[in-house]
């Protein structure tokens, strides 16, 4: 049987661009090695009795255009709003000082409307900088007026604020350091950036687009977890008409005399298709799946070059009862709890990633699901989430298999330092590495992102320069990934673009 297209990986992406490839009539299969469709969008079962996210923990990013377009909550999704949005112990970051609140208020609208003047840029295959025909000398100069309309005031501000560290933004405008490890802290998460990292101004962009209205949104849970995001469009994609294999393996992408992507080999068996999508990160792809003698030197130089450093330790904890957070309610710690009330705490935090060394303290972003979704927990129970910054994929001294608990530990002991007793609760926990991310989910060097979120590998350069409308240099080989454009967070916008960029090369 030859297919239209093959995917390669169930991961969120791949299966937005499976489902959006059969809704377009083609005929579509999609193989992933594991058990379960969703990648690092799963939820597990860790505990008896407690579920808990595989890695990313809430959908707010999530695009409403893909939710509406497939249809997802008639499969199935339901999307649950935190009651509580930033908490960070011992600092009323809800209720800044007078000042703080006036900047907040006028910060949030600037990055509201440089938000929507570059929309286009993230919910669209970006324009083509080398123009072809007039459909793409229209998208540059739409995007010019879009930008132009910024004004006098935001246009330069705009090009300015773009590489500025997000530590000189946040100085420039707020008086409070809780608040602004609140507003940074997301951004940042996943990342290989600190504070005063260049270009970490960006990151903050990205992560509050023009759907996601406040600096300081609360987190959006899928009922069932963020697993049941994956399989609401897997039945999406399912419904259209694709065929989605799981425990099949791709062994590699085949290519043809010409020079063309020609199918995959699924678990010793050839499949032919048209044209293949990989959901896998970029490095995964083009150095391992495809033999690299399909390769020019400038190009495999330039796949190798793909920066992928995971600095993220998920930790998960299954717990007898709720944490005594000083000062904190349900509602607040239904939201996102920081655990780093300083851009200096998160600084220090960076420092030994550098040199493969465990933070003394790490920087915690900590959610506890269950109290959105009691379903995720036994009764009187709770299931506790969280991204601990910053990890080393490659440690200095010792194993991640050796040292796993010592992290762990930390992690303990930090959330202990605001929440006294918070070790007796602890009925079980499971600590994820970067490594393990890797072994997990397939993403190189433990990246959730697939390739760093950094000045020169966004936009226009994401994953590499002159790769950003999702083809590489093998014909009829694409990336749909989150190591493509815009690549940051659940977005599903990297797999919905290239999906469209595909049936615009069809046409």
């Amino acid at each position: 049987m030859r297919y239209d297209a093959v995917i390669v990986g169930a991961g969120l992406n791949g299966l937005v661009t499976a489902a959006y490839l059969a809704r377009a009539g083609r005929k579509v299969l999609v193989a992933e090695r594991r058990d379960v469709v969703g990648g690092a969008v799963t939820t597990e079962e860790f505990a008896p009795g407690f579920r808990a996210p595989a890695a990313f923990a809430s959908a707010e990013l999530f695009h409403p255009a893909i939710v509406r377009e497939l249809k997802l909550d008639a499969h199935g999704l339901e999307l649950l709003p935190a009651r509580g949005d930033a908490f960070v112990p011992g600092h009323d970051v809800e209720r800044p000082s007078a000042a703080d609140a006036a900047a907040l208020a006028d910060f949030q609208a600037f990055l509201g409307r440089l938000a929507a003047a570059l929309d286009p840029l993230l919910t669209r295959p970006l324009p083509d900088v080398k123009p072809s025909g007039p459909g793409d000398v229209l998208e540059l100069l739409t995007l010019g007026w879009r930008l132009r309309r910024l004004g006098k005031r935001d246009l330069p501000e705009a090009l300015r604020y773009l590489p500025m560290p997000i530590k000189d933004v946040l100085d420039e405008r707020f008086e409070s350091e809780a608040l602004k490890a609140a507003i940074a802290g997301p951004a940042l998460a996943g990342s290989w950036l600190a504070p005063r990292s260049a270009g970490s101004a960006l990151m903050l962009l990205l992560h509050r687009p023009s759907w996601v209205p406040y600096l300081l949104s609360p987190p959006v849970f899928p009922r069932g977890g963020p697993g049941a995001l994956s399989e609401a469009v897997a039945a999406a994609a399912r419904a259209a008409g694709a065929e989605i294999r799981t425990g099949a393996e791709v062994e590699r992408i085949l290519i043809d005399d010409d020079g063309r992507a020609a199918g995959v080999t699924l678990d010793g068996a050839d499949v032919a298709a048209r044209l293949v999508a990989s959901n896998a990160d970029p490095r995964r792809t083009l150095l391992e799946l495809v033999d690299p003698a399909w390769l020019d030197p400038e190009h495999a130089a330039a796949a190798r070059n793909v920066r992928a450093r995971g600095t993220v330790a998920i930790v998960r904890y299954a717990l007898g009862g709720l944490p005594a957070f000083a000062d904190a309610s349900d509602a607040s710690l239904s939201g996102r709890i920081q655990i780093g009330a300083s851009l200096d705490e998160l600084e220090r935090a960076f420092d030994g990633v550098k040199y493969g060394e465990l933070p003394e303290k790490p920087f915690l972003t900590v959610t506890i699901p269950s109290l959105t979704d009691p379903g995720l927990a036994p009764a009187g129970k709770h299931t506790m989430h969280v991204w601990a910054q910053y990890a080393p994929y490659r440690l200095s001294a010792g194993t991640w298999d050796e040292r796993r608990d010592e992290l762990g530990d930390l992690v303990t002991a930090r959330i202990e330092e605001h929440a006294p007793g918070f070790s007796r609760l602890v009925e079980h926990r499971d600590v994820r590495t970067p490594l393990d991310l890797e072994r997990d989910f397939g993403c190189t060097g433990g990246c959730l992102y697939h390739a760093e979120p950094a000045l020169d590998q966004m936009l226009f350069m994401r994953p590499m320069p002159g790769w950003y409308r999702y083809r590489t240099p093998i014909a009829g080989l694409y990336l749909c990934g989150p190591g493509t454009h815009p690549g940051v967070g659940m977005t599903g916008l990297s797999g919905k673009n290239a999906a469209a960029q595909i049936l615009q090369d069809w046409r």
